[in-house]
């Protein structure tokens, strides 16, 4: 009778083993995330202490869109506590988006030990990309999209009307739209990601390019709230490239299908 076949153990190649250097136990683990924890609260603390000091000048850098449409536009008051609420509201994201780096940075540092060789090397070019994909696209919402929407908006009805806008109100409006168009333009990661996890593949995504564009049009109707079409496309313009460009992305990143062996 012929021997029956040994199961030989897959080797993995230098650049798929897991990083290994010093193992640790879970009580190591744990005490090493407290640490990193307690790094990103100090983070947070500091920059929303900085945004507090500051919160005056970063209130004109938001209302001077406004004042481009309207020179002495000002803000009303509703309530005595009013503007400090707003001051501890700018202070809060102000605070996480300036320690946004150092939290993703600790966040990285506790998880790429684990990680091969090869996809610590897709970290950098990654945290660099989602860092510089969101502040391209706060820079957009505050130069083009929200000077966009409140051209349209405080013009709306021309005299007829004497607008009492709350401080409340106008600071929700423009957070929401400079988040949230910010969010948006992560969609090229987001892509990228999808196809390194073998969720999607590029080939994939550019025969979905039709829904993509509903979908699209749709996120930008739901990020911009002025129901005007001109506002929405300057959102969705920019989406439908980031679109392409998440694909040119997906292509790279995507594992490479192996090549099947010929028949004997």
């Amino acid at each position: 009778m012929a021997a029956e076949p040994v199961n030989e153990p897959i080797q993995l190649r230098p650049d798929q083993q897991p990083f290994h250097e010093g193992e640790m136990t879970l009580l190591e683990h744990l005490r090493e995330l407290r640490t990193r924890v307690l790094i990103c609260a100090v983070a947070v603390v500091l920059g929303m202490l900085l945004c507090v000091v500051f919160w005056e000048t970063i209130v004109g850098w938001l209302i001077a869109p406004a004042r481009a449409e309207i020179p002495d536009f000002r803000l009303t008051v509703f309530s005595p506590t009013e503007t400090i609420a707003l001051m501890f509201k700018i202070g809060m994201y102000g605070g996480l988006m300036l320690a946004s780096p150092v939290v993703l940075y600790e966040i990285l540092a506790f998880i790429v030990p684990g990680l091969t060789p090869r996809e610590r090397k897709l970290v950098l070019p990654g945290t660099i990309g989602v860092v510089g994909f969101l502040i391209a696209g706060m820079a957009f919402a505050y130069w083009i999209i929200l000077p966009a929407s409140l051209g349209f908006l405080l013009n709306f009805g021309g005299d007829n009307f004497d607008q009492k806008i709350g401080v409340k109100q106008y600071f929700d409006f423009a957070i929401r739209i400079i988040f949230w168009v910010g969010v948006s333009f992560e969609l090229p990661m987001v892509l990228t990601l999808l196809a390194k996890l073998r969720v999607v593949r590029a080939k994939q995504l550019l025969g979905f390019w039709r829904y993509a564009i509903v979908i699209i049009f749709i996120v930008a109707a739901i990020v911009t709230p002025t129901p005007d079409p001109l506002t929405q496309s300057l959102v969705a313009g920019p989406l439908l490239g980031l679109y392409v460009l998440g694909i040119g992305l997906a292509w790279v990143v995507q594992p490479k299908r192996p090549k099947p062996e010929a028949a004997p």
